[in-house]
């Protein structure tokens, strides 16, 4: 099976041009344009900058077909209404459309994944550069209110992570958190033993993993850490976030969910050799970590490519080239010769050659490639356990170890790509 790639939020187009001599059967182009982050969020969220793998594409109507809802193994032609031009950015969020029809309102899509939004260029002339305002061009910031279109994402609180706040630090209006399966948002809260929302939120173990069929109303699960191996997880559970994954489903796990992965159906995959427990190595001190941009087999790793060079140009490296990590633990491994032998896991950032950050995990008949993440630390510091999301949530510019899971999240709620491929523009249709 196929796979996605990561993450979300509200992020901007800098420097957008219209380039190219054109006729009247020759288009022009949006040239060196630049997809970056803003905080455009209630919260004053601010992401990290520019975005890596985001398409930009002229479609060849103004009327958008509406966004399909729940999880689904569907890939990018799915998504994508016909179009004359596009483009994909690279790890600088750097990106060149041509084959767009000049004239005046002329419409334009950046789009990952479900999220989605849709502007007018007011005028693009040909044979000429179409220069467009630094940051006009952004991923939505909430669908309730008409800014766009949004993946739908569930979340179990944890007390020891706050991943339900991570999204309103990117740039995700407050709007949108909800309790549970309730249709008046696109972040929908679960209570693990972290934070609820006001009405109250539904238990996880309840409401969320207890059947495949509540999992897949939502296109991305994030799980918070709990402090403590996952309360209320049975095998049966298991299965159903099996089934959720490879039924196109997204996971992120953080640290103590580890027990999703290490027993039962999940168990059975030669994904890595766990180390059960807390596994602190010194909460003290910031570990260097390193992102690892070769496959298992040898071959280069182009998202762990792009995942160092666009850590760079967010300024999320320590002078060294490397990812200063707090809070780290050491759950699993995944590189020889401790990691299982012929695992299809993918490690993404590594400590020592001990996998201690994220850990795609796929394998044969568990879960497509690259449709589930570990991240073997607490990722988003808590904030707000047992109180109120998105209110009590702080609000901060993201760290280093942030930014990654900024990264991180827009590759798994974006469309299917092949694990190990670089991503390539959609061609016209």
């Amino acid at each position: 099976m196929q796979r996605v790639r990561p993450l979300w939020l509200c992020f901007a187009v800098l420097a957008a041009g219209l380039t190219g001599c054109a006729s009247a059967k020759q288009p022009s182009g949006f040239g060196d344009g630049t997809v970056s982050g803003g905080g455009t969020g209630t919260g004053s969220g601010t992401s990290s900058g520019s975005l890596y793998n985001i398409t930009v594409f002229a479609p060849k109507s103004a009327t958008l077909p509406a966004m399909p809802k729940g999880a689904a193994c569907l890939s990018c032609d799915a998504l994508y209404p016909p179009f004359f031009g596009s483009a994909v950015t690279d790890a600088t969020g750097h990106f060149r459309v041509d084959n767009v029809p000049p004239g005046t309102n002329v419409p334009l899509v950046v789009q990952t994944g479900k999220w989605r939004k849709e502007f007018m260029i007011p005028s693009v002339t040909k044979c000429i550069d179409n220069p467009q305002p630094d940051k006009m061009l952004r991923m939505p910031k909430n669908e309730i209110m008409g800014d766009g279109n949004m993946p739908d994402f569930a979340i179990s609180t944890g007390a020891s992570d706050s991943l339900e706040c991570l999204l309103l630090r990117i740039g995700v209006d407050a709007v949108e958190w909800v309790p549970g399966p309730s249709t008046a948002g696109h972040v929908h809260i679960f209570q693990g033993n972290g934070a609820t929302t006001m009405p109250a939120a539904p238990a996880s173990y309840m409401s969320l993993w207890d059947s495949t069929a509540d999992l897949m109303n939502y296109d991305v699960t994030l799980l918070s850490c709990e402090g403590r191996e996952t309360a209320n997880v049975t095998d049966a559970n298991r299965q159903s976030l099996l089934d959720y994954a490879n039924a196109g489903g997204r996971v992120f796990a953080s640290h103590w969910h580890y027990f999703w992965l290490n027993q039962g159906p999940f168990g059975a995959a030669n994904l890595a050799t766990w180390y059960p427990g807390t596994q602190t190595l010194d909460d003290t001190l910031l570990f260097p970590g390193d992102v690892y941009t070769t496959l298992l087999n040898g071959q280069p790793f182009p998202e762990g490519v792009a995942l160092g060079t666009w850590l760079r140009v967010v300024k999320a490296l320590d002078m060294n080239g490397m990812l200063d990590i707090f809070s780290a633990r050491h759950n699993a491994d995944v590189l020889p010769p401790a990691g299982p032998a012929g695992t299809r896991s993918q490690p993404w950032i590594v400590l020592d050659k001990s996998v201690t950050n994220m850990v795609p995990a796929g394998g044969a008949g568990v879960a497509p490639p690259m449709a589930t993440f570990m991240a073997d630390y607490a990722g988003a510091p808590t904030q707000v356990d047992y109180g109120v999301a998105p209110s009590g949530c702080a609000m901060h510019p993201l760290t280093p170890q942030e930014k990654a899971l900024e990264f991180m999240l827009f590759d798994l709620s974006s469309c299917l790509v092949p694990v190990g491929q670089t991503p390539h523009p959609p061609p016209p249709r």
